[in-house]
């Protein structure tokens, strides 16, 4: 029972290198998380002023991909504040980035499943105190599965869906179910470490690295950090293990009442056939329905790393159009 605190200790002490980064407890997980607020907000707290009341703003909430972690945000997070005047959250789900990975949970409360993914968004913006506002909902590949999920469980929650090279077909989320039971297993953790620890970043999730300034210098050593911290591989594994896909396209009526942006690369080797799966997700869908499909090209599955300012173009492009500035 020891181990949590002490794991938590080291991931404070790893954290701390960055002051921008904080902690906040969810459901009894150590979370780590980003706030970006608009410059006139910072302005105001710094002169000891009271920060408006908005409560027609919306939250803006970043949930980034498999083997991902806020890091993924970096560039779209303060810009985007700054252009819609709204608060904008990233944390690190839970098995990735310095959120703390319990090794052991209660009955009906593992944290490693699907279903408690959306849970934990939801607690999360409550504990930092945004229970009360609507949610705009900005996520990638699995971290849009999540987003979509959130929107059809408590659609009372939800403003709007931003969903970057989404993943949303039960074969995009996830390994396949003889996969999911080897890689859950004692043989399969020793796998996923020798893979990931070799591979990670993974290169196929983009269209040309060597494009990218930065990738280098920080880009990937930021995916590499969470490699060598405590239960990292054995929670890949509990997460694969208990992993369920979430039925997305089955109840995409549900999701025609929000507008929505998809954002794909066009050399996504990850989800292929994007405009397959948009055309999918929006037939049915009422003519007074605001959703948007937009391509960028030379760009792989992750747009917000590699091509980061024709993302938060499209981002703040459309929030405009709903009226958010």
């Amino acid at each position: 029972m020891s181990l949590p605190s002490i794991q938590r200790v080291f991931l404070q002490s790893i954290a701390a290198a960055d002051p921008e980064g904080h902690f906040v407890n969810v459901d009894n997980i150590q979370t780590y998380y980003k706030i970006a607020i608009p410059q006139h907000h910072q302005i105001l707290l710094q002169n000891q002023q009271p920060l408006p009341y908005e409560p027609h703003k919306p939250v803006i909430l970043c949930l980034h991909h498999f083997l991902g972690n806020q890091y993924t945000w970096k560039f779209l997070m303060q810009p985007l504040a700054d252009a819609t005047g709204c608060h904008v959250i990233a944390y690190d789900r839970v098995a990735f980035g310095f959120t703390e990975r319990p090794d052991q949970w209660e009955e009906g409360k593992n944290p490693y499943t699907q279903s408690a993914s959306v849970e934990f968004a939801i607690q999360l913006l409550v504990q930092l105190g945004y229970g009360t506002k609507k949610i705009i909902l900005v996520g990638c590949s699995t971290g849009a599965a999540i987003s979509c999920s959130i929107a059809i469980r408590f659609p009372d929650l939800v403003h709007s869906l931003i969903l970057i090279g989404p993943s949303l077909r039960p074969d995009d989320q996830g390994p396949p179910p003889v996969a999911r039971n080897v890689l859950g297993s004692a043989p399969g953790k020793l796998f996923l470490k020798t893979i990931l620890h070799r591979y990670i970043p993974l290169t196929t999730l983009y269209h040309d690295v060597h494009s990218m300034q930065e990738w280098e210098t920080v880009i990937k050593p930021c995916y590499r950090v969470p490699l060598n911290l405590p239960n990292f591989y054995e929670s890949v594994s509990w997460l694969i293990k208990y992993f369920i896909p979430f039925e997305i396209l089955p109840n995409k009526h549900m999701l025609h009442q929000f507008p929505i942006l998809y954002i794909a690369g066009d050399d996504d080797k990850y989800v292929e056939k994007q405009k397959e799966i948009f055309d999918e997700m929006i037939e049915g869908a009422p003519k007074n329905a605001i959703l948007e499909y937009s391509v960028i090209e030379n760009c792989g599955h992750l747009p917000q790393d590699e091509k980061p300012q024709e993302a938060l173009d499209l981002i703040i492009g459309f929030l405009r159009r709903l009226n958010i500035h």
